[in-house]
């Protein structure tokens, strides 16, 4: 299988709120007998939820790009999936790569404007957070998940967050800007929030 560069990957979730097509992270289906077939660890909550874990290898131009793609299964059905990408990819590049206009999102950060995230109405969370050493000159995308909307998943309305960066997490540890408020901020904010207020006026 050619390896895939990780911005049409991304795309991929951009589109649909997740990711749809198995193929693009070298699997034949999201089953749970593939993913095990295939070696992916599995964390049960001892029943309903499973997550299925494994490393995946990608690429960014010449660079490679190593990323840990996760499977969230409820009974079987596949119910979420995401990557965790670390400090790998800068958000800004992402952002300008993507087709345009984007889905609709709201944007959270945190105070000092050091992470934050994107919360896209078709259930895709977007994480990032600025370089750990150093002034803060860009944002890289470290999480992303999203959400199988048509999903017939038993139980839809339990107390089960499929995923680690559902809506309710990503709220307890941000605060939600307007776009107004975003470009006040930016203005006495560090570098990487100048570039994120800019790219998204």
């Amino acid at each position: 299988m050619p390896i895939l560069d990780i911005h049409d990957l991304l795309q991929s979730w951009l589109d649909h709120g997740c990711l749809r097509d198995p193929q693009a992270v070298g699997l034949a289906s999201f089953e749970a007998q593939e993913l095990v077939a295939w070696g992916f660890d599995a964390i049960s909550d001892g029943g309903q939820l499973c997550l299925y874990e494994d490393e995946r290898l990608f690429r960014r131009g010449k660079r490679s790009v190593q990323a840990s793609f996760k499977a969230y299964l409820q009974r079987g059905q596949l119910g979420a999936n995401g990557l965790d990408l670390g400090y790998q990819v800068h958000l800004a590049g992402f952002l300008r790569a993507a087709r345009q206009p984007l889905p609709a999102f709201r944007v959270l950060l945190e105070q000092g404007g050091r992470s934050g995230a994107l919360l896209f109405e078709n259930g895709l969370v977007l994480q990032f957070a600025a370089n750990l050493r150093g002034k803060p000159r860009h944002y890289y995308l470290t999480l992303v998940e999203g959400h199988v909307a048509d999903a017939q998943l038993p139980d839809r309305d339990s107390d089960i967050d499929l995923r680690a960066a559902s809506v309710g997490h990503v709220q307890a540890l941000y605060d939600s800007r307007d776009p107004a408020e975003l470009q006040r901020l930016a203005r006495r904010g560090n570098a990487a929030l100048r570039e994120l207020a800019h790219l998204l006026s």
